[in-house]
């Protein structure tokens, strides 16, 4: 009797061993715990996270709202230099909205259309948001690099950039609205996968998880690490050709630097200090880039 206690006993522990090993594995394969598109919160840690951003999100947009308060009190929207600058505080402004929207998701419950509604809003935003800071700053980056190198002066496609800069960000942001794709994406709303899965360590399989993972990758974090790559070629090619200047002339301030006309030298001296705008929005977008991958 003692004898078939034991055997018991032995097995139902190897049983539970066995148990353990199949959910450790199950952890170790689910490719689950590396994706941050469907990642498990608790309600209070969700609610935590969208605190944070929220708040940070309505502190980032009444600086920009000052900002622009101040170019059209002083007018400085009257030259163009200073509406490059304005363009790029306008995208931060979209984006600073966005941010602020996820507090709507406060207490999530996908069953109440409130928060259906607003969650499709809020990721909308940011997806539409995030598009136009990009689409402005290669803009940006691309009038710079155009005068810097070979002193051609495009303000009249001013029209064309801001064109661009809606449309372009406006398609990108319907696309995953038509197909179905914002939902609930970690602690807040974005590009999603096709089910409902909020608890990936649960719920969600390979299959669930790469539709959303590839329509964001479509969908904006493919095309702004190719565009932040041109962005980051053309930065270094304006560094070079700015230095090599300089050592042969010794002195930015010299007007053979800038062909002998004052001019140009002092459209470069306004629009050199809008580089800062690209190499600031790329460094902030290399953290969600890395993640992501």
């Amino acid at each position: 009797k003692g004898q078939d206690t034991y055997t018991t006993r032995s097995s139902l522990a190897r049983q539970r061993l066995d148990t353990v090993k199949d959910k450790v594995m199950e952890g170790l394969l689910k490719p689950a715990g590396n994706d941050c598109t469907n990642a498990s919160f608790s309600m209070k840690q969700r609610n935590d996270l969208l605190l944070g951003v929220g708040v940070t999100g309505i502190c980032s947009a009444l600086c920009c709202i000052n900002a622009l308060a101040m170019v059209v009190y002083l007018r400085l929207y009257k030259l163009f230099v200073y509406r490059l600058a304005m363009y790029q505080v306008m995208g931060s402004l979209l984006q600073a909205s966005a941010m602020a929207s996820v507090l709507l998701l406060w207490d999530f419950d996908s069953k109440r259309l409130y928060y259906q509604v607003s969650c499709k809003f809020s990721a909308f935003i940011l997806q539409f948001g995030m598009w136009v800071k990009l689409m402005f700053t290669i803009q940006l980056t691309f009038h710079l690099f155009c005068y810097v190198v070979f002193f051609k002066n495009f303000k009249h496609l001013e029209k064309l950039y801001i064109t661009l800069s809606v449309a372009i960000p406006l398609l990108m942001a319907c696309i995953p609205f038509i197909c179905g794709y914002y939902r609930i994406a970690g602690a807040w709303c974005y590009i999603s996968s096709r089910e409902d899965k909020v608890n990936c360590e649960v719920n969600c399989t390979a299959e669930d998880l790469t539709p959303g993972i590839i329509e964001q990758f479509v969908l904006y974090y493919g095309p702004a690490t190719f565009l932040l790559a041109l962005n980051v070629l053309a930065i270094f090619i304006m560094i070079v050709v700015l230095l090599y200047r300089a050592h042969k002339y010794r002195s930015f301030d010299r007007e053979s630097l800038l062909a002998g006309r004052d001019q140009r030298k002092e459209i470069l001296k306004q629009l050199l200090p809008l580089i800062v705008y690209p190499i600031i929005y790329f460094t902030f977008l290399l953290f969600p880039l890395a993640n992501r991958i």
